[in-house]
């Protein structure tokens, strides 16, 4: 399954009506530990059309982003929060915090995608230890 993270009704919205327009099904599901609404659609899909989901989730995070801002009190006990939403391999999902300045300084010098392989190669080696040489690593 392919899982789209959002956290306003309307982006969600906006990103079912696409998934719609191709005609492809998919399920909605709210995270009560996010505060996020996660979709769902089949990763039997081809490539290009992958791509073309994948290029559209990321295009609709900054009009999410906003649109939280927006309904955002400003309040002087308000906190901001980041995290990571991570997949495991047995299945079970969790999420790792992270501070938000350090959030929006990694992704202002690389994409959401080097920063996903980043965080996928990290939990791999986590849930599938090799404690051989770096340089025995490279040449497998």
């Amino acid at each position: 399954m392919l899982e789209y993270l959002f956290f306003t009704q309307p982006v969600a919205d906006k990103f079912i009506a696409f998934l719609n327009n191709k005609s492809l099904e998919w399920t909605q599901h709210n995270d009560p530990m996010l505060g996020s609404i996660v979709i769902k659609t089949s990763e039997d899909i081809d490539d290009d059309l992958w791509d073309e989901l994948d290029d559209f989730h990321e295009s609709l995070g900054e009009e999410d982003q906003k649109l939280i801002e927006s309904t955002m009190v400003d309040d002087e006990t308000e906190t901001n929060a980041a995290g990571i939403y991570i997949q495991l391999k047995d299945g079970s999902q969790t999420v790792a915090q992270i501070d938000p300045d350090v959030m929006n300084r990694m992704l202002d010098v690389i994409s959401m995608d080097e920063f996903n392989s980043l965080i996928e190669t990290i939990v791999s080696s986590v849930e599938n230890p090799d404690d051989s040489p770096i340089c025995k690593k490279i040449k497998k």
